[in-house]
């Protein structure tokens, strides 16, 4: 472990290196490993994780969960027994602050910052370059046990249908931990084997359905987290104008970031081993129930409506539904990796709030937004109601319905009624997913 996260000294002189601590970058490396053998700790402004949450959330209150998110990534790296990259990325229109959370982790001894990349530089096949010197340009040996993080990943998945089902299924393999090879015409076979660990860290503009459906296909391994920053009224325009500029703001938190990392470091300067006898079995059930609702929910089906005359029916394949044994792994590394950046060695229920908001986010966007629905209205929702509160058309909410319904999450009626039309359809949620309908679930979730 002791390879993977440098040493407290080495901390120390890259800080040293850094404009923070250095006039215009003019300290030699040496001169820097000088200094921090003399200082000591003292270099290092050690912060407690309750110092950094209230710090971020005094100056981007609506970024206080995606950055214990980012943090949570970086944490997974110091527990020994994690093998499976975890990949996330944060979704929300343009100018909401994905950037800005990224920016807070960029500058970090273990992450590999990148403003945009392709699956086909993890192990390259470049033809102009030469076979010996591709190893120099491979990005999957750079970033390993790192946390890689790309700051707008969009177009990668603006792509056209192919390019796109090829680079996410180099994705795919590649958060599988396991390393890449790949079969090229002019350099032949070549990549790396073995464990070759990174977290992968990135921010997008909403997923479209398709991309959704490409990675169900091949087996989805990216997980998706909301920021759903609230549209600024006027006023608050005008103060953000007058006040302290976001630039400044965002230097603050980064500076900070960096503090509780370095804390982190130097307190696990070689890993831990996870005691897992010492997380509460109750926070287990949770994270295994939201793996099971997520599997179904993000599943790729290919439903079609079919008309007869009065008679309207649906058509669908049988769905490909995964199991939910790897996201069950990663939502616990997720909720342990949120544990240790909070400065606990265990499971509880106050890493259950990202767990649970993540299981909802990376489900499709009108997957997602249904199911809370079902959540606010008890279990139960009519085609009139699922119209009228989600602004969908009945043709779409038909064909949702029927979706649920196929993938095992519903129970589906059809009610005669006396009014003039096609009958009101019901939906009722499934007894083995009552749990989300609990007060404790709500407690979990975040609401509009």
């Amino acid at each position: 472990m002791g390879d993977r996260i440098k040493s407290g000294d080495e901390l120390i002189a890259q800080e040293l290196l850094s404009e923070n601590y250095t006039k215009d970058n003019k300290l030699s490396k040496n001169d820097a490993v000088h200094q921090s053998n003399n200082t000591g700790s003292n270099s290092v402004n050690l912060i407690s994780f309750k110092e950094w949450r209230e710090t971020i959330k005094q100056h981007f209150p609506f970024l206080v969960l995606a950055s214990e998110a980012g943090l949570s990534l970086f944490a997974q790296l110091l527990i020994k027994d994690v093998r499976n990259p975890f990949a996330l990325v944060l979704v929300d229109v343009p100018s909401s602050g994905k950037t800005i959370c990224l920016n807070f982790f960029s500058s970090d001894i273990n992450a590999y910052s990148t403003d945009g990349f392709t699956p086909a530089s993890f192990v390259s096949q470049a033809s102009n370059v030469k076979k010996e010197k591709l190893a120099d340009i491979d990005l999957l040996p750079r970033i390993t046990d790192k946390v890689l993080i790309v700051r707008d990943l969009a177009p990668l998945f603006g792509q056209r249908d192919d390019d796109l089902l090829k680079n996410m299924a180099v994705m795919t393999r590649v958060l599988d931990g396991e390393g890449l090879e790949l079969d090229g015409g002019v350099h032949g076979k070549r990549g790396y084997t073995g464990d070759y660990l990174f977290m992968f860290l990135a921010a997008s503009t909403p997923i479209s359905p398709r991309i959704f459906k490409t990675m169900g296909n091949l087996g989805s391994r990216l997980f998706f987290l909301s920021i759903d920053s609230k549209t600024k009224s006027e006023e608050s325009l005008i103060d953000q104008l007058i006040n302290t500029s976001w630039k400044e703001k965002e230097n603050i938190c980064k500076r900070a970031t960096q503090d509780y990392l370095l804390t982190l470091y130097q307190k696990y300067p070689e890993g831990i081993d996870w005691d897992k006898t010492k997380d509460s079995r109750e926070c287990l059930s949770i994270i295994a129930r939201c793996a099971m609702v997520l599997s179904r929910l993000r599943a790729p089906i290919n439903i079609w409506r079919e008309e007869t005359g009065d008679t309207e029916t649906y058509s669908y394949q049988t769905p490909v539904v995964e199991k939910p044994d790897r996201i069950n792994q990663l939502l616990y590394n997720l909720a342990r990796g949120h544990a240790l950046a909070s400065g606990r060695t265990n499971v509880s229920t106050d890493d259950l709030l990202l767990v649970v908001n993540t299981c909802f986010d990376s489900a499709p966007l009108n997957r997602s937004k249904l199911f809370r629905l079902f959540i606010e209205n008890g279990g139960v929702l009519t085609t009139t109601q699922i119209s009228e509160k989600l602004n969908y058309s009945r043709p779409a909410v038909l064909k949702d319905m029927e979706s649920f319904k196929v993938l095992g999450i519903v129970e589906l009626s059809e009610e005669h009624t006396s009014e003039p039309g096609r009958p009101e359809k019901t939906m009722k949620l499934k007894k083995e997913f009552g749990w989300f309908l609990s007060p404790e679930c709500a407690r979990y979730l975040l609401t509009d």
